[in-house]
């Protein structure tokens, strides 16, 4: 299926936003989450993660989608509209999956584990077919993955990601972007369903990528940049 003009560069440009975000930012994401529910399990803050990002992605959905309805607007507007909205949908997708990594104690400071698991979950039940094999037979990947022996494959992982990424999660915004441009109000119901949906798909695919929740949060590890000279 062609891509309607515009998703590929739109996803293209989401994904190096959210990989370009920087480890810090994640940590006081999952801080802030955690002040608001002391004492909570990293179970419990695993799924207040859940329930933020589907509630951020549904309003974004419904939000894009309800700029067809504004009179004068135009289909054009709003299908501009929803590219903004795949950047922003592949960002709080991210900042989910690195929140979710750091609670697992996973190296998300590493650029190319950092590119997996955001792919990974973006393309959702699909992924298992990329990674296939890299894994062996272990039912969570990315822990197996993440393990220094397995660098070279995430690379390759990484490459097979990307086609895929490209082919079903932009087939799937495309139709969303169509979607979300019908007028009287109905793309914003669009808008969110869909969202929804997809929201669900990278829950699901988080939770087979990660496994069950640790009993307790890891140590904070700090990043330290080498000294030169």
């Amino acid at each position: 299926m062609r891509l309607p003009s515009g998703v590929e560069d739109a996803l293209d440009s989401a994904l190096d936003r959210a990989l370009a975000i920087q480890r810090p930012v994640v940590l006081a994401y999952l801080d802030r989450v955690r002040k608001n529910k002391p004492g909570a399990t990293p179970a419990q803050v695993i799924a207040q993660l859940e329930r933020r990002y589907r509630a951020a992605v549904i309003g974004i959905g419904g939000a894009s989608g309800a700029a067809a309805a504004v009179p004068g607007a135009g289909t054009a507007a709003a299908l501009a509209s929803g590219a903004g909205e795949i950047v922003a949908f592949v960002s709080a997708t991210a900042m989910y999956v690195l929140a979710v990594a750091e609670i697992h104690a996973l190296p998300v400071s590493d650029p190319e584990l950092r590119r997996m698991f955001v792919l990974a979950v973006l393309v959702g039940e699909g992924a298992e077919l990329a990674i296939e094999g890299a894994a062996a037979t272990e039912a969570h990947w990315a822990q197996v993955l993440s393990r220094p022996s397995s660098r070279d494959k995430v690379r390759s992982v990484n490459t097979r990601l990307a086609r895929m990424m490209f082919t079903r999660v932009g087939t799937r915004q495309g139709a969303l972007l169509v979607g979300r441009a019908v007028p009287l109000g109905i793309g914003a119901g669009v808008g969110a369903v869909g969202n929804a949906v997809l929201a669900r798909a990278a829950i699901a695919a988080a939770r087979r990528a990660f496994g069950p929740p640790p009993r307790q949060f890891p140590p904070r590890i700090v990043d330290v940049r080498p000294v030169e000279g």
